[in-house]
């Protein structure tokens, strides 16, 4: 008899079984919330597939006309359940969101939803029968597997102003030069979900400059490179990681003379002294279970959690200066009185900032 699924309030009978590679296994175990301490799942404890969504499983397979979901990925996770239902409103938002990706990125890779759909429907006619011959359907499923792989790098890369356009870098030679100055280090990462995803090395720093470029969320890229969520979340948090400790030691502070040439010319004219404008920037934050981190990342001003840093950009528009990272309860006084910024200023340097930031006193001395 197969056993009953064992997540709360589910009824279905049979299912998979708990993987027996550690780190999943505990991915499960924590997914499926059975509220009970030091719970461990048996032998045949299972999960049934209603937890599962098609991006879990290995592709698909035709039985006849019917499509049917092959076996379960070796790390899928359990996250449909009956807790996380998404309202109506929040599913339309997706609706929309996906209609307008389609729409704006035309020029982009061809969707692979739009071949397999298409395909789909072209398999029965208004009477049911087949309406694709036989000698087609192959060539139409050589499309669906080219157009499943997704978007990538060197698809763009005689499209200048849509790479720009997507990563802030000006074309696909920069972003190559970017991406070698790594050198071998990047073949020795250290995945998030310890891991490596089947994505091609650059185009994993392709889907994390989109991320921090377009700011897309993370099913959005799932649906662009065709992989699942957890893959985006597993290649964005290690790339980012990886690029700080990379770069964290790069001088990103330009001289005085450089300031001066790249400076707006009525700018330049009106505010010669210039070396950088300031100001306190905050970045919303999840809420923190302990109180004590609650209270020390909200935020008055803001009326949530943040973290806050000091953010100089010169006249130029170069970011070129960053604080370290605090709780949305440090004001800007506090945050400039344990930054280094006093230190890179020379004498006969100004700092704009707003009237409301306070901290004259502290660079008099640097003046």
């Amino acid at each position: 008899m197969p056993g009953q699924c064992c997540v709360p309030k589910c009824t279905n009978k049979g299912g998979h079984r708990f993987p027996k590679d550690e780190i999943v296994r505990r991915s499960w175990i924590q997914a499926v919330k059975r509220g009970e301490p030091n719970w461990e799942p048996s032998t045949w404890t299972v999960v049934c597939s209603s937890h599962f969504d098609e991006c879990d499983y290995n592709g698909r397979t035709q039985e006849g006309e019917v499509f049917r979901l092959k076996s379960l990925k070796k790390n899928a996770v359990p996250h449909l359940f009956p807790w996380r239902r998404e309202s109506r409103s929040s599913t339309e938002r997706k609706q929309r969101a996906r209609k307008r990706l389609r729409l704006e990125d035309n020029d982009m890779a061809a969707c692979p939803d739009v071949h397999v759909g298409a395909y789909e429907e072209a398999v029965h006619d208004e009477n049911g029968k087949s309406a694709v011959q036989t000698d087609s359907r192959p060539q139409l499923e050589k499309e669906t597997q080219t157009a499943s792989k997704g978007i990538t790098a060197n698809d763009y890369q005689f499209k200048d102003k849509l790479f720009h356009r997507y990563t802030g870098l000006e074309n696909y030679n920069n972003f190559d030069m970017v991406f070698t100055s790594f050198g071998s280090s990047v073949m020795n990462m250290s995945y998030y979900y310890g891991f490596q995803p089947v994505k091609e090395l650059r185009d994993q720093f392709f889907l994390t400059l989109i991320k921090l470029r377009m700011n897309r969320l993370n099913w959005e890229l799932a649906d662009m490179f065709k992989i699942t969520e957890k893959e985006v979340t597993n290649i964005f948090v290690t790339w980012v990681n990886f690029i700080y400790f990379h770069m964290k030691d790069l001088d990103w502070w330009p001289s005085r003379e450089l300031v001066h040439y790249y400076a707006p010319t009525d700018f330049r004219r009106k505010f010669s002294s210039t070396r950088v404008i300031v100001d306190g920037t905050e970045m919303p934050l999840k809420k923190a279970k302990q109180p004590i981190v609650q209270q020390a990342t909200y935020s008055t001003y803001k009326n949530r959690n943040t973290v806050k840093a000091l953010v100089g950009v010169t006249p130029g528009g170069l970011v070129s200066y960053i604080s370290d990272i605090y709780g949305g309860s440090a004001s800007d006084r506090q945050i400039c009185e344990r930054s280094t910024l006093m230190r890179c200023m020379d004498s006969g340097d100004s700092i704009m900032a707003d009237k409301g930031f306070n901290v004259q006193d502290l660079f008099i001395p640097a003046m």
